[in-house]
């Protein structure tokens, strides 16, 4: 099995602007830069930031460097901009502290920004911040912030393929029932009691009532298992442009439904090597998890997954055994929902 590439880890280089005194209105005459690094693969994800302050309008106090541990909550959408809030504590060391006027204390802060979406992972970013120091004087009780910036992703690797010889797969007949994309059009029409997404679940007990009825179910009426019907051409894991609005669907799909995780698996028919399945499954899996996260999905909602030919769904002795083998499963999952 391969790990995804997903981007998992961020760092960004900020300049901004420090407001000292704000009783009177904010005067940004302190220029500074900073640093961060950000693991995203959380629904709220730890910011680590390290800012320089040079200080102009406090006689005596040459600098300020700050250390700070952050949450960051991202507003998922489709839009190229990504608001985010963000909330955290941190101690600063003031360059020149005068005692009992301004030194170094920890501090609480908040604030708000926005991303803008650049290929490859990059964004540009505007973030304001309020700092509240703890234990200081009416003097240096908060500080107001302003910067700009970009962030670089970091993508995992992947894991090292350890493969096990397999015995040759023998024609198969597939007897259970196996969650498979069903058109919308095919949808059944009628149903025996009040079902409105037409689950099989009925509306009294359903707790994802707005559910597409191509995906399988819990009890409770929550998708677990789509198969997507996703084209690549031969040996590619380019996502074909034809299948870019079934992606996008899936997309809508995960942003209003934002308790969910999923695992995008990849699958092949027989044709080919074993390694080289394996490996194409993954490439494809994780073309279709990036995809997802650049329409505006969580980084810490999407997982992928490779298997290969190892997990057929028909017999590979068929033109069409063969087709419904190469296939994209999203598996779905609820972490943090209780019943």
């Amino acid at each position: 099995m391969l790990s995804a590439g997903n981007i998992e880890n961020e760092i960004g280089i900020n300049v901004g602007a420090t407001s000292i005194y704000n009783e009177s209105g904010s005067k940004f005459n302190n220029y500074g830069v900073a640093a961060t690094y950000q693991l995203s693969r959380y629904v709220v994800s730890p910011r680590f930031d390290l800012d320089y302050v040079n200080i102009t309008d406090f006689s005596g106090v040459s600098a300020l460097i700050k250390a700070s541990v952050n949450g960051v909550y991202e507003f998922e959408n489709q839009t190229e901009f990504v608001p985010y809030v963000l909330a955290g504590l941190g101690y600063e060391k003031v360059s020149g502290e005068l005692e009992g006027q301004f030194e170094s204390h920890p501090f609480l802060q908040g604030g708000a920004g926005v991303a803008y979406k650049l290929p490859d992972g990059y964004k540009a970013r505007v973030e304001g911040k309020m700092l509240q120091i703890l234990g200081g004087n009416e003097d240096e009780e908060h500080e107001a912030i302003l910067t700009v910036g970009m962030s670089f992703p970091l993508k995992s690797k992947p894991q090292r393929v350890v493969l096990q010889r397999v015995q040759p797969l023998k024609p198969v007949i597939v007897k259970q029932r196996v969650p498979v994309y069903i058109d919308r059009n095919k949808c059944p029409k009628k149903i025996s009691a009040p079902d409105r997404d037409r689950d099989g679940v009925e509306d009294y007990r359903d707790q994802c009532p707005n559910t597409p009825c191509d995906f399988s179910v819990d009890s409770y009426g929550c998708p677990i298992k789509t198969t997507l019907r996703i084209n690549f051409a031969t040996g590619s894991s380019r996502i074909e442009y034809y299948s870019m609005r079934r992606v996008e669907n899936f997309a809508n799909f995960l942003i209003r439904n934002r308790g969910s995780v999923v695992k995008i698996v990849g699958h092949t028919d027989s044709v080919g090597s074993a390694v080289s399945n394996l490996a194409l499954s993954q490439r494809r899996a994780s073309a279709v998890a990036n995809k997802l996260i650049e329409l505006g999905v969580s980084p810490a909602r999407i997982s992928s997954e490779g298997r290969g030919e190892n997990h057929p769904i028909a017999s590979n002795q068929t033109v069409e055994g063969k087709r419904q083998n190469r296939r994209i499963e999203a598996i779905l999952s609820y972490p943090n929902i209780k019943r």
